[in-house]
């Protein structure tokens, strides 16, 4: 499905950007991959070597920086003359990303969380738009998560640690919206603008959760990474070609 296709995965050393690098070479597809941390992208570039016997393009990149961003674009459009798609999997945060309750939150805190995360992404979406207008075509992918689409289940969370941030769902949301914002400002322009918002991602949470999470799933509960990538593939794809400003939710029918 994606044959001679050139498709830029930021946060491809992530659980789900590492899937569907693997997706894509897999439907015939070339991968680029970037990502902030050199040593795991290291590993994933030999991987993916020995995996599939392609020598792939690997930059570091961050995406808070447009001088990062540009040349990483630069890079890839020397050795490939051309970018198909761009998929953001990035997760940047901070150092107390998660772990403050809401009422504790600091302006510094949730401003840290909310430029890195959501603003990098404005920012990454921005610098490769003006790429693939003067390319004359292109195609953006953002991931996103159900907790942008819908209210958490706080009941979930019960007797577990871990807890639904409200910065998350508010970032999610922004970048849901980005989507929306991009594709409409994009019209007749031959660009595509998309977002996948996801369920819940395995991650070794604790059985209790686990269980709480299943009772409001259709079939499985939380999903694997791979689980995400069929969708990607099609959105990546040419039978997607009349599909932009959407937001399609993967998450075993959690929201129902």
């Amino acid at each position: 499905m994606l044959e001679g296709k050139i498709i830029f995965v930021v946060g491809a050393c992530g659980r789900i950007g590492k899937e569907l690098c693997k997706a894509i070479l897999k439907n015939k597809g070339i991968a680029v991959l970037a990502d902030i941390n050199e040593k795991a992208l290291k590993d994933l570039k030999e991987e993916l070597h020995k995996e599939f016997d392609q020598e792939l393009l690997s930059l570091k990149l961050d995406i808070t920086s447009k001088e990062s961003l540009n040349d990483a674009i630069l890079k890839t459009e020397q050795k490939y003359k051309k970018i198909d798609a761009f998929v953001n999997s990035s997760y940047p945060c901070g150092k107390n990303w998660g772990k403050t309750p809401y009422y504790e939150l600091s302006y510094e805190e949730l401003c840290e969380n909310l430029n890195l995360h959501l603003g990098g992404f404005i920012l990454a979406s921005q610098e490769f738009v003006k790429y693939f207008k003067k390319q004359g075509y292109g195609n953006i992918i953002n991931l996103s998560s159900i907790m942008g689409v819908y209210a958490p289940k706080f009941e979930n969370y019960k007797n577990t640690s871990m807890q639904s941030s409200l910065e998350y769902s508010v970032i999610k949301a922004g970048i849901n919206h980005l989507g929306v914002w991009l594709a409409k400002e994009l019209f007749n322009t031959n660009i595509r603008v998309n977002t996948l918002a996801a369920g819940g991602i395995l991650d070794n949470q604790p059985q209790v959760f686990l269980d709480a999470y299943r009772k409001c799933c259709a079939s499985k509960g939380m999903l694997e990474a791979s689980d995400l990538c069929g969708t990607l593939v099609f959105l990546l794809s040419d039978a997607s070609k009349f599909i932009t400003g959407q937001t399609l939710v993967v998450s075993d029918g959690w929201g129902l």
